[in-house]
């Protein structure tokens, strides 16, 4: 076997490696809290910058708006969140973490804004840069155009 193949076959079980333990991640999330592990992201989020906008949480968890406020109506459900509607601006919400959310974050497995972020902000900075190329035109050869498969967690599809 020539050393190119070794490789691609060495990167094919680090990306399979880099799947399951995200899939493990959030089903252990699942198990212990009852949320998705994106979620429980949105739940820290919320509980670290009380009063967040529906876009600034978007930003925050790199999702589309329409899904960041699909993912606030299940919280928002289950009594995690609430939101406020400004009384200045009718088009402003802002939430906010409930009792119980901050109980259920209280008791959530760690880390809650997940493994592959967690992971990441381990690395230098120019390992970050590296990925991020190398990434890029892994993804640019792919040539797969679901333009809003970017904006979507993992476990949400």
């Amino acid at each position: 076997m020539n050393k190119r193949s070794i490789q691609e076959q060495t990167i094919t079980k680090q990306l399979r490696i880099l799947f399951r333990a995200i899939q493990a991640h959030s089903r252990t999330v699942e198990k212990i809290c009852g949320l998705s592990s994106a979620q429980l992201w949105m739940l820290y989020e919320v509980s670290l910058s009380d009063g967040i906008k529906v876009t600034e949480l978007a930003t925050a968890l790199s999702i589309h708006r329409s899904t960041s406020s699909n993912m606030l109506d299940k919280l928002e459900k289950k009594n995690l969140i609430y939101r406020d509607r400004s009384k200045s601006d009718q088009r402003s919400v802002h939430i906010y973490i409930t009792q119980q959310g901050k109980e259920l974050l209280a008791q959530a497995p760690s880390p809650p804004q997940g493994q592959l972020s967690k992971t990441l902000s381990k690395l230098t900075g120019e390992q970050v840069t590296d990925l991020e190329t190398s990434l890029q035109v892994f993804v640019d050869t792919l040539h797969y155009d679901d333009l809003k498969a970017c904006m979507t967690p993992i476990q949400e599809e």
